[in-house]
């Protein structure tokens, strides 16, 4: 674990808010590294403070307290079009919608992102990506013509088309039943070993979060316990 590069640290990571006379710590003072290569999964109850932590991570929302740097590079107090910056850089997302749009192929909504980027979409890229996921035999279907694991892998390829070095799952199997669900997990940890990403994922399911090499759970904010697997 030594060799391998933080990509995320954070330190004193702080989210304060305001309800009414209450003051509200979804994170209270967390510390917290994710390094290249690694699977780290983020458990712990509604309220815990698991997705409040991840929009931190991820750029999507700022800390009100500490500090957070991305690929040696502090991140605290740039503004959002520099956040956004920073996560097109380093970052792909999924979530526990899909979000594919409808009129689209799957390989169109695998390709959305580059436009996005204004980068010419490859089809050779977006084919060996959608293998990546199983899915290059689904390239021209519609979203509608896919079960909810095939479009689970669909947002998956999605996320992966920008070669990102950190992928980011906030609950990526919500809507998924059981079978599904631990095929996507058994996606994530092939991608791992695999292509060498890091995958942050927050579940409520705790056996497949345990099917992480680094398993962080929260409670009212604050880390409560932090346990290793060995690297598979």
């Amino acid at each position: 674990m030594e060799n391998r590069k933080t990509i995320i640290e954070g330190r004193g990571l702080e989210r304060y808010y305001h309800r009414g006379n209450e003051t509200v710590k979804a994170v209270d003072g967390i510390n917290i590294d994710i390094r290249t290569g690694e699977m780290v999964s983020v458990l712990g109850p509604s309220g815990s403070g698991k997705t409040t932590l991840v929009h931190l991570l991820s750029c999507l929302d700022v800390p009100t307290g500490g500090t957070l740097s991305v690929e040696g590079t502090a991140v605290t107090g740039l503004s959002e079009d520099e956040l956004a910056g920073v996560r097109r850089k380093t970052m792909g997302f999924v979530f526990q919608k899909f979000y594919l749009l409808p009129t689209l192929t799957v390989a169109e909504n695998v390709e959305l992102p580059l436009l996005f980027l204004r980068e010419k979409p490859d089809r050779a890229l977006t084919l060996d990506t959608l293998r990546k996921v199983g899915l290059e035999d689904r390239a021209n279907h519609l979203p509608n013509e896919l079960s909810g694991g095939q479009m689970q892998r669909a947002a998956i390829a999605r996320a992966l088309i920008i070669k990102p070095r950190l992928l980011i799952a906030d609950e990526p199997t919500g809507n998924l039943d059981s079978a599904n669900s631990k095929s996507i997990f058994d996606l994530f940890r092939n991608l791992v070993r695999d292509q060498g990403i890091s995958i942050l994922i927050t579940t409520h399911n705790l056996a497949l979060g345990y099917l992480a090499d680094r398993i962080i759970t929260l409670q009212d904010g604050k880390v409560l316990k932090e346990e290793r697997q060995p690297i598979k």
